[in-house]
């Protein structure tokens, strides 16, 4: 059976275009509309099949590709992506191209601008396993 969870997507500065530590919090106090927790969760999980078109186009090579890959992004204040990276957590697919993929995946997705200027710092944990 397929599996391909949504992941956390979390917020990691949401104030004046500078990052900031403290981030939101539960309560995601601080965030503007589209970019909260939720938003930019749902806005990702809107573009899934891409993201599962990438890590399929990567098991043609590697058959047993599985597993996670985080991908980290800056929203700026227009609500565009302008800056992907791969996490550095350890245990990800290190098949580059599918990383590549991904990260292009998310760099067309096109967030709310924000009304107060601010960029948006966070990541997305995209879980592939295999059919």
């Amino acid at each position: 059976m397929s599996r391909w969870l949504l992941g956390i997507v979390l917020i990691a500065a949401c104030g004046h275009g500078k990052s900031d530590a403290t981030g939101p919090g539960p309560s995601e106090s601080g965030c503007e509309p589209g970019r909260c927790l939720g938003d930019i969760s749902r806005t990702i999980g809107e573009h899934k099949a891409d993201a599962r078109a990438c890590f399929e186009a990567g098991r043609k090579n590697q058959p047993k590709l599985a597993g996670q890959l985080v991908i980290n992004f800056e929203i700026d204040a227009a609500g565009n992506v302008v800056d992907t990276s791969q996490g550095m957590q350890e245990g990800q697919l290190d098949d580059a191209g599918v990383v590549s993929c991904v990260s292009d995946v998310v760099k067309k997705i096109k967030f709310p601008p924000s009304p107060a200027g601010k960029s948006t710092r966070g990541y997305h944990r995209f879980e592939f396993a295999g059919r």
